[in-house]
């Protein structure tokens, strides 16, 4: 190679060196770059031009041929390799030996995944150089990957905020650190938290067309909606359903002689003040025509009202009922502790994707009585308490009533009211407090209220996806069973392994060197 082919190759390298550290460092093609590019081809011409003849001796060698056939057979398998991997990628299955499928999607989740009938693109925002960027952006390629294994529709797309600034705008996001967002058919929306229930909420409403209206009653010292730091208020129960999309209002009888045709669930939510006859009737009336109700009851039923719990076959316990922990004092019942419920019905909609180990709570909760049951009404216990639960008087003893049993805290009624024809269906809760500020976010509560208003609303595909939880995977061993375990692999395999291959070394080292 000449002096001259060597400079021009020289600057060919350099000048493509510099490039390629250039759009490493800024990580974007900048328009300027392609300017860096002509002294590249001018290098590259320049020493072609100027040795081509050695070039063409080199290629004529013997030993270049045999190296390119090399080269080609090399070149022959990657490709091979890539098209096998390019495949492997676009078609694959997924299998999950965990003992409680963690890391499968529920048959919710997967539904609504097939009724996608156009692509939903997810983008997850970031900076780079934020903290935590890099586990949250694992995070949530790990959830993203769970749906892309079922559905070919979920296309995940990472954006830079700073370098698409216009698009992050666009979605409003404005945390450094990562946040995901759903785009489907121009609709979009945030995702809260990086778990299937949040994941697939967000797909919901995204995909909703209509928003069904919740009718909160006021007027007899209901809890109040509007007050953030009040604790018994529902202001954080209120903020979850507009974020379900929901249209949440309130609405008072005194104001209107009927429930609104348009509702799609009615809330009675702690009720203090008596009900006047034609409050009753309009209640009744909207029961007649298949309306659906979730009342809530604290301490005891208002006047008027009284009427609608009877016809609807239960009726309110006057004692409280606790759980009872057991201490090294003995069995101990504390009325300042919550209740906690654990049963659950597996047929109702509302509580059977519940785990049995998973706890709802409540806060000096009454129970409920079921009466008999008739043709036209069913009654259902949906949450219950353990049954080491007791009933207490009054709040200031610890003399409980009867033996330790199961109480009901949830029911669940549907029926025909009166001589109607139109099924209704009603939830009662013994307790009010449970979907109150303090303790919405306490284990289910959560779920069991959004799940309640999914199922009165017909909203069965909102039902709460419950975390499932991890299983551990025993490995009992009897003691003697153990004891030749030990036996077996320490003293007979482990221990003496090293010195016999220790032997064996030294043996064939000697002979080796007296030979």
């Amino acid at each position: 190679m000449s002096k001259k082919g060597k400079l021009f190759l020289t600057i060919s390298l350099l000048s493509l060196i510099a490039l390629g550290g250039l759009f490493f460092a800024i990580k974007v093609w900048m328009p300027f770059m392609w300017f860096l590019l002509v002294p590249v081809l001018i290098g590259m011409i320049g020493w072609i031009v100027v040795d081509h003849r050695s070039i063409h001796d080199f290629f004529g060698m013997k030993t270049t041929k045999q190296g390119f056939n090399m080269g080609a057979i090399i070149l022959i398998a990657l490709v091979f390799l890539c098209v096998i991997n390019f495949v492997g990628a676009r078609h694959y299955g997924t299998f999950d030996f965990s003992t409680n499928n963690l890391n499968t999607l529920s048959e919710q989740s997967k539904k609504i995944l097939k009724s996608l009938d156009a692509d939903l693109e997810v983008k997850f925002f970031y900076k780079n150089g934020a903290d935590k960027v890099e586990e949250n952006k694992k995070a949530f390629r790990d959830l993203l990957k769970r749906y892309q294994d079922e559905s070919t529709r979920v296309k995940l797309e990472f954006v830079e905020m700073n370098e698409r600034a216009k698009l992050s705008q666009d979605f409003g996001a404005n945390k450094g650190t990562g946040e995901g967002f759903i785009d489907y058919k121009g609709n979009k929306n945030r995702i809260e938290n990086y778990t299937e229930q949040d994941f697939t909420n967000a797909i919901i409403k995204v995909t909703r067309t209509t928003k069904k209206n919740i009718f909160f009653l006021e007027g007899h010292n209901e809890r109040n909606l509007d007050q953030e730091k009040d604790e018994t208020s529902l202001f954080g129960f209120k903020q979850l359903l507009e974020k379900n999309s929901y249209n949440v209002q309130k609405f008072s009888l005194s104001t209107a002689p009927q429930i609104p045709l348009n509702a799609d669930a009615l809330v009675i939510a702690d009720p203090k003040q008596g009900f006047q006859d034609f409050e009753v009737k309009a209640i009744e009336d909207y029961l007649v025509r298949g309306g659906t109700l979730m009342l809530a009851l604290d301490d005891k039923i208002p006047n008027g009202l009284q009427k609608v719990v009877a016809n609807l076959g239960i009726e309110l316990e006057n004692f409280y009922v606790f759980n009872v922990f057991d201490t090294p004092m003995g069995a101990v019942v504390n009325a300042q502790s919550p209740t906690v419920g654990v049963q659950y019905s597996m047929t109702s909609e509302i509580t059977r994707v519940f785990g049995t180990t998973q706890m709802t709570v409540f806060r000096q909760p009454h129970a409920f009585k079921i009466a008999a049951s008739s043709d036209r009404i069913r009654a259902e216990a949906i949450v219950k308490t353990p049954e080491n639960s007791v009933a207490l008087k009054n709040l200031d003893s610890q003399d409980y009533q009867g033996k330790p049993q199961a109480y009901n805290l949830v029911i669940e009624i549907k029926g025909k009211y009166a001589n109607s024809d139109k099924e209704f269906t009603v939830v009662a809760f013994a307790d009010t407090d449970f979907m109150s500020n303090i303790l919405l976010y306490q284990n289910l509560n959560r779920d069991l209220a959004l799940n309640t208003i999914a199922s009165l609303a017909k909203e069965v595909d909102l039902i709460a996806v419950t975390p499932k939880e991890a299983l551990a995977t025993k490995l009992s061993l009897s003691p003697p069973e153990f004891a030749q375990f030990f036996k077996f692999t320490v003293l007979g395999i482990f221990f003496p392994l090293p010195i016999v291959l220790m032997i064996i070394s030294l043996v064939l080292w000697f002979k080796r060197r007296h030979a």
